[in-house]
């Protein structure tokens, strides 16, 4: 099998690296934040959304009488 891993052994030099910071470090709080900030935002859009086209399936389900209500008569042509 080919191993592509470039250290000898797993060390914590190599678990410490990362982009805006080391562990617990301002950045890595900051990527925390704006992350679960953006999650809640996509799960209220979405029950935005959602709700949105519940209600039009809803009134085009009423405007068909597919509540039981009574179907208005058409106008007449004549």
């Amino acid at each position: 099998m080919f191993n592509s891993f470039p250290y000898d052994e797993w060390s914590e030099t190599v678990t410490d690296f990362w982009t805006f910071g080391g562990a617990n470090s301002t950045g890595t709080y900051i990527l925390t934040v704006l992350g679960c900030i953006l999650m809640v935002a996509s799960i209220i859009g979405f029950f935005v959304l959602e709700k949105r086209k519940l209600e039009a399936q809803a009134a085009a389900l009423r405007a068909s009488g597919a509540f039981g209500a009574p179907i208005p008569e058409p106008p007449s042509t004549g």
